[in-house]
């Protein structure tokens, strides 16, 4: 571990608490950079701690929250150079602390997620600043010769600017380019501003800056474009659209086949280059109907095309792409589910079960579900439940959802205080799909046996099943970390709930032939644990005593005045200093305090001084120091 590592990082940023306080008792090391009187490395003598302390600040403030949900209007600080308190994306763009940062980062021994943290940080800063002019965001103001303000007063033909204020064909290049170049800002980096959509931004200074230059531009060169409009949305329509007719039948287009027979129509690679160059092929040629990934990528071919913001919202236009997503929406809705691997499984793959069939204690489930014939449904549906374990379940579960469902709809109606049975087969399942479901589904899974509340035979069976993880959830993975050791008064809720599921569980309970012979083992398991657990609760504040007491193996307890448990304490004893942490000495461990120091504990529990533990100098004072240190 070194003194960069992730989990160093982490601990510290959790409680708020500055890297260079890890440092704290590291030997003075003086460099040339220019340390701050106030803010976050006041006490760095090093640029690369101020870089540190930094990092550490910013991550303590994100707490959780993803960087790229930040604004500049996010209630996320840290102290800036002055001590004062501003958003971290102005704190990230202070020159001494993005110096601080770049060197922080050229640590050798620095992790990946650091470092690449670092440098989207300042990605974002960077990008941002270039845009709307250095300092623009600690002002929140658009700097005068930044691309943005250049673009402003062009538009709005300031004195000294270049005449934007109409687009004509002397001007059209370079506005478009310009627009471009803004459209590209506004999509990337418009979020660290506050502009969700074109509709819904910011009022800060910057967002209504970038959304004003972006409304005018566009609207200045749509007024432009206007003049050829109907031309470019004929040409627009008649190329993806003879695209789509070649699609439907999954044949390839000819691109350089014209878009009708005028005189001067365009062909279709022409069309689809917009204002680039002609496109000569097309990716895929040809599409596959039953393939998403060629689907989406034709649509994302239409989005994508030069003149999609112009003509969005024309009809013809709608109608390609709803004809395209509509292939979309059906691919898989026709497909056989009788070849899925769910069918398969459900009628080929043997499972073991609790009961025997014919002899075999292994069978497939459709054998195993068709060998209940009682005269009820809800009778069937019960004896089912009662005994399919969860490899099963997996199984018949995966059955419902990829083929019971796309052949037949379980429906109810509620009349008065009784559910009707609505079910029936779907629309588009086939005669043929129709009757392998009779002959292969018990009618009890999908018959309506409780009337009152509206249970089909299938909901039955997945409300025991569900019963069932909840209840070994509660004997094995809710109990994971309680030992009798650490077990405190407020684990009385989840002991109780751990008793009343092993009821159910072991011999003669309601859930016993629901198990696995591996769940089996894990029961029987748990009910010696719980035990145990249950002895060891019932003895909290009767047998303990103040002060050490011996667990076994090693193992130190440590009890308060009034006999109960520590919570989290540093204990001398002699010269030598243990920390105990629920109620238990802590061996063979880092430790990072709320003070941000870190220490380690030997075998026997002793804080360790003066020694290197993983290539990490620990001083006198049992504190970590930074390798290099020597004493």
């Amino acid at each position: 571990m070194n003194k960069y590592s992730s989990k160093a990082v982490k601990t510290a940023a959790t409680i708020g608490m500055s890297l260079a306080m890890v440092l704290s008792n590291a030997a003075p090391v003086f460099a040339t950079y220019s340390k701050p009187a106030e803010g976050i490395c006041k006490n760095d003598a090093a640029e690369k701690d101020c870089g540190a302390s930094v990092y550490v600040a910013v991550m303590g403030a994100l707490d959780g929250t993803k960087f790229g949900d930040v604004t500049i209007e996010s209630d996320i600080k840290i102290a800036d150079v002055e001590g004062k308190q501003v958003n971290i994306l102005k704190a990230i763009s202070i020159s001494a602390y993005t110096d601080a940062l770049t060197a922080f980062a050229g640590e050798a021994s620095l992790g990946y997620t650091e470092k690449a943290n670092i440098s989207t940080w300042k990605g974002v800063v960077s990008a941002l600043e270039t845009y709307l002019g250095a300092g623009s965001l600690i002002d929140e103001e658009v700097k005068a010769g930044s691309p943005l303000d250049t673009l402003l007063k062009n538009i709005y033909n300031e004195v000294g600017a270049t005449d934007w204020s109409t687009v004509n064909d002397g001007n059209y290049s370079d506005v478009k380019a310009a627009f471009e170049k803004l459209k590209t800002f506004k999509k990337n980096y418009g979020k660290y501003l506050g502009i969700v959509s074109n509709d819904d931004y910011a009022s800060n200074e910057l967002a209504s800056a970038v959304m004003d230059a972006y409304t005018t531009t566009n609207e200045n060169i749509n007024e432009y474009l206007g003049n050829t409009a109907d031309s470019d949305l004929s040409n627009f329509v008649l190329a993806f659209d003879a695209i789509l007719q070649n699609d439907l039948d999954e044949k390839t287009t000819d691109l350089s086949k014209k878009v009708s027979n005028d005189k001067d129509a365009k062909k279709i690679g022409e069309i689809l280059g917009g204002e680039g160059k002609a496109v000569t092929t097309l990716s895929p040629e040809s599409v596959k109907l039953n393939s998403k990934s060629d689907i989406n990528k034709r649509i994302k071919m239409i989005k994508d095309h030069d003149y999609y913001d112009r003509f969005k919202d024309e009809d013809a236009v709608i109608a390609i792409l709803d004809a395209y997503q509509e292939i979309l929406d059906g691919i898989g809705a026709n497909s056989d589910v009788l070849k899925s691997d769910a069918y398969n499984d459900f009628i080929k793959t043997k499972v073991e079960s609790t009961t025997k069939i014919d002899g075999s204690s292994k069978v497939t489930l459709k054998t195993f579900t068709k060998s209940f014939k009682k005269a009820k449904n809800e009778d069937n549906a019960n004896d089912l439940a009662d005994v399919l374990n969860s490899d099963q379940w997996v199984i018949l579960k995966a059955a419902k959802e990829d083929v019971i469902d796309a052949i037949y709809t379980m429906e109810t109606r509620k009349v008065g205080n009784y559910y009707v049975d609505k079910s029936d087969y779907t629309a588009n399942s086939t005669t043929a799909q129709r009757n392998t479901f009779d002959n292969t589904f018990p009618e009890y899974l999908t018959a309506l046996v409780d009337k009152e509340k509206g249970l089909f035979g299938y909901d039955v069976v997945e409300k025991r099943m569900n019963e069932v993880a909840d209840a070994l959830e509660a004997v094995t993975t809710a109990i994971e970390k309680l030992t009798p050791a650490n077990i405190k008064a407020t684990d009385k809720k989840t002991l109780e709930a751990a008793e009343d599921a092993i009821y159910e569980l072991t011999k003669d309970g309601t859930y016993e032939n629901n198990l696995t012979k591996a769940e089996g083992k894990a029961v029987r398991a748990a009910e010696t644990k719980i035990e145990n657990l249950r002895e060891a609760f019932d003895n909290l504040g009767t047998t303990a005593v103040a002060g050490w007491y011996d667990m076994g193996n090693g193992n130190w307890g440590y009890n308060n005045e009034d006999g109960t448990p520590a919570a989290y304490k540093w204990v001398a004893s002699g010269s030598d200093w243990y920390m105990i942490k629920d109620g238990k000495m802590l061996r063979n461990t880092w430790l990072a305090t709320d003070g941000g120091r870190w220490y380690y504990l030997d075998n026997a529990g002793k804080m360790v001084t003066n020694q290197s533990v993983d290539g990490c100098w620990i001083n006198s004072y049992g504190v970590y120091m930074s390798p290099t240190y020597n004493g």
